[in-house]
Parts: structure tokens; sequence; C-alpha cells
């Protein structure tokens, strides 16, 4: 609200003209999830992998991703779940993550990592009970770092296990080679960890 209250703020001048306008309801948006091997090839978390029509690099991403055209993700296994690296462990998205988790457990055979954005961040969300909370799920809360976003410090996934992690790449082999990555918002990692597969967070969410 705070955020939408300073964009408002922002209006074009009198009479001015747009080649389009375009109006979204962002209540309509749904939670989106990578199918392939770089981060532009997503689609929304209900929806089919799809065709690769006439672009080769999405037939090649498929294989490598072990996936077909036409398939739902959801409830496709997961293997590790990764919440961290600097781009999606912000406090916010870790409050997020707590949430869904609170009184949940990690399903049996998937590993967890939440690793917070920076030390500020850890020690803050250590302060509110966050990290706690992940604990008592089943996860593991480590020191900041880059960790699993790029296979750092042992922290990998291995040949054909596939992975969801709020990180912003998932290129052949980020997180260990042979690794699945599926990026995908800390509610929706989250989700998977709980029911062991991918999720729609917005059903946990009532």
């Amino acid at each position: 609200d705070h955020a939408v209250a300073r964009w408002q703020q922002l209006k074009t001048d009198e009479g001015a003209v747009f080649d389009k306008e375009i109006n979204i309801n962002a209540a309509e948006l749904e939670p989106m999830i990578t199918y392939g091997t770089n981060p532009g090839m997503t689609m929304a978390i209900n929806s089919q992998v799809p065709a690769n029509g006439d672009d080769p690099s999405l037939g090649r991403a498929l294989k490598y991703m072990g996936l077909e055209a036409g398939e739902p993700l959801i409830g496709k296994p997961v293997d590790v779940v990764f919440i961290g690296s600097c781009t999606n462990a912000r406090l916010s998205d870790l409050r997020q993550a707590a949430v869904l988790l609170a009184g949940r457990k990690v399903a049996a055979g998937v590993k967890m990592l939440v690793v917070p954005g920076s030390q500020d961040i850890k020690r803050r969300a250590e302060a509110e009970g966050l990290a706690q909370i992940f604990v008592d799920a089943g996860a593991e809360w480590r020191e900041s770092g880059c960790s699993m976003c790029i296979a750092m410090n042992g922290d990998t996934v291995g040949p054909g296990q596939y992975a969801i992690s709020t990180s912003n790449r998932n290129f052949e082999g980020r997180q260990g080679k042979g690794s699945r990555t599926f990026l995908a918002s800390p509610l929706t990692a989250a989700a998977a960890a709980v029911n062991g597969c991918v999720s729609d967070p917005r059903k946990l969410l009532g």
C-alpha cells in the first residue's frame, strides 16, 4: 500500500498521448515459475510447459530439464528448496516464507536451505523469530552468502535432481553438474518444501 501511494503520485502531463495503454489487474496474476534454462523461460504456475515451435533452444532446454511440452509443473516432485541469495532473501521475503512454513514441516526427502541476503538481514530475522520458524520446520538456517545460487561451499543440487530456487539464474549446471532448477518466489519455494512438489502457494495460505 505504501508503494502504491508513491506510484500514484507519478502523474503524466495533461493531454499526453501514448502509443498504447495497458491496464493490469494484479489480483488476476498467478505465481510464476521457470521451466527452462534461462530466466526468460517462464510460465504461470498453473499452466503447461509450452511447445518449442521454431525455437531450437527451447527444445534443448526441455531435454535438459527432463520435461515435455504440454506437461504441467504442478505436482512435479522436487529434491531441494533454496531460499536465498542476494535476489530474494530480503527480510520481507523471509517473513512471507515464514508465514507459510509456521506450524508446518518440510516434506520427507526434501532438503531446504534458507540463506539470508546479508548479515544484517540474518540478525533481524533471528531477532524476529523467523530463523526459528525455518529450523522448526526442518530447514537449514545458514550464514549469508552465495551458497546454492552458484553451488558454493558444497551446497549443490545433484545430477538430475530438481530444485526450486529463489535465486535469479537457472542456467545448465548453475547449482551443480546436471542440476535442474526452477526459479520461483519465496512463497512458491516454501510451498514446494512443505508439499514436496511444485505447488501453488495460494492454496496453503487460505
